[in-house]
């Protein structure tokens, strides 16, 4: 009988086969239990939660996935720390955590009585941005400061504020306006500072700033303009004929408004003089005023003390109802607006020499005036006072060393440049220097000063004060 690959026909098998199938089955559980007792040894016990406990404090070993409550906790300790420190920003109330309502609680600003929020928003400053940084706050509060009522009290308290200084007018190749002395947020757009066309010629000539106005000269044309930046009103004047060439002109313009609770630096469309000084061909001094009310000018005032005024125009200090301009000859020529004369008195000592001083206001509203000599790096003040026997004497007040004050380090100046006097702001009470190609804005009270931008090359500066209208403020 043939077979096929040892296998009969029928299925059977032989003896030695089987026998071999056998043996293979035996080897084969032999290496299963083999298995299993190793798995056994290798596999730990079921033991109890107390159990592993126990043997884990006895051998002193953390076994790997496997921690105590009190690790965890202080884990859970730390993340927490990690979350509040200094480091990390701290979680606001409502940052992520809304209520169930799903509205989140209201700020503490918004939860004052409206009563309370108007006196608050009545103590913002005279700034520009003031009321319009605060409308930016929310809802309620644009709708205080908009309010005409809250508009109309936020003015009255206009009364005890000084008006802000916007900038200064100076003469590079035109007239410009320049506000780089003020913070971004505090500066007027400038498609809102409304200079007129003509300015643009090389012939004007600021002559001065006061009460939100603006007096300049065309030298050439013998005409003078008075211009309100803020709102845009231009008036044009001709100069008188005793004022024509070749004399050297001198000018002011300040309010007239005479009514008891009138708040200067917004007389934008209130009546206003204007004080032209010269001097004629003998060196006496002449003024003359004129009135927008009456739209004429008075008559020539003179005095027989001669004396001779710069070749640049030099703004006028008014202190009390008395402009004072500085003059080339140790002299100081003033013109008192109520009795409608004028005088020249002596400057004091060195003043001369200097030819870098300007007229300031003396401290503590005391009478009488003040000049300010800067010859770097001092800062001299001298006081003008009259004693009983009607003596005028002028003593040194103070002298201020200005290394530390305007943040210049002691050491050899690379550069030599005039130091000098650019401009004076009678309503603040701030000066601005000129020192090493570069201005600095200094106030005489606090005696803090800041460095300028933009200010490069600069030879004289007419600072600009005013309130801005609240009705463009927002």
């Amino acid at each position: 009988m043939k077979t096929y690959h040892g296998v009969s026909p029928g299925g059977r098998r032989s003896r030695s086969q089987i026998g071999t199938s056998e043996e293979a089955a035996e080897m084969a559980g032999a290496r299963r239990s083999r298995r299993r007792s190793q798995i056994a040894v290798t596999r730990p016990s079921r033991r109890s939660r107390s159990q592993i406990g126990a043997s884990e404090e006895d051998d002193g070993l953390v076994r790997p996935g496997r921690r105590r409550r009190s690790q965890i906790g202080a884990s859970e300790d730390r993340r927490r720390r990690r979350r509040t420190s200094p480091e990390a920003p701290v979680p606001l109330p409502g940052d992520g955590d809304t209520p169930r309502n799903g509205r989140r609680p209201p700020a503490p600003c918004e939860s004052l009585p409206l009563d309370m929020l108007w006196e608050i928003l009545l103590l913002l400053p005279p700034q520009p941005s003031s009321r319009l940084l605060a409308s930016l706050v929310s809802r309620r509060w644009r709708g205080l400061a908009t309010d005409p009522n809250f508009i109309r009290q936020f003015q009255a308290r206009r009364r005890s504020w000084k008006p802000p200084l916007l900038g200064f007018f100076e003469r590079r190749r035109k007239i410009v306006f320049n506000q780089d002395i003020l913070h971004p947020p505090d500066r007027v757009p400038a498609e809102r500072i409304h200079i007129p066309f003509g300015m643009a010629s090389r012939g004007f000539e600021v002559l001065g700033c006061r009460g939100g106005r603006v007096l300049a000269l065309h030298r050439v044309l013998r005409q003078l303009i008075v211009f309100a930046p803020i709102t845009g009103e231009q008036r044009y004047l001709a100069v008188p004929a005793e004022f024509g060439p070749p004399s050297i002109l001198y000018g002011a313009v300040l309010c007239a408004a005479g009514e008891q609770d009138h708040v200067h630096g917004h007389c934008h469309c209130s009546p206003f003089k204007v004080v032209l000084v010269s001097h004629r061909r003998d060196h006496q001094p002449q003024a003359c005023v004129f009135s927008s009310e009456t739209d004429t000018w008075s008559n020539i005032i003179s005095t027989k003390y001669p004396c001779e005024l710069h070749g640049d125009s030099v703004p006028a200090t008014l202190i009390g109802n008395t402009l004072y301009w500085l003059l080339s000859c140790n002299a100081i020529f003033w013109f008192d607006l109520d009795m409608q004369s004028l005088a020249v008195i002596m400057g004091p000592p060195g003043m001369n020499e200097s030819g870098n001083y300007r007229i300031i206001k003396p401290e503590d509203g005391a009478d009488g005036l003040a000049i300010a000599i800067f010859l770097f790096p001092n800062l001299q003040i001298w006081q003008r006072v009259i004693n009983s026997q009607g003596i005028a004497t002028w003593f040194l007040r103070k002298t201020v060393e200005m290394h530390s004050t305007l943040g210049i380090p002691h050491q050899t100046r690379r550069k030599v440049w005039q130091d000098k006097v650019l401009g004076y702001d009678e309503d603040n009470d701030v000066i601005i220097l000129y020192v090493d190609d570069s201005a600095y804005m200094l106030e005489l009270k606090q005696m803090q000063s800041r460095k300028l931008n933009g200010t490069r090359s600069m030879k004289q500066c007419h600072p600009f004060t005013s309130f801005y209208p609240p009705d463009i403020a927002i």
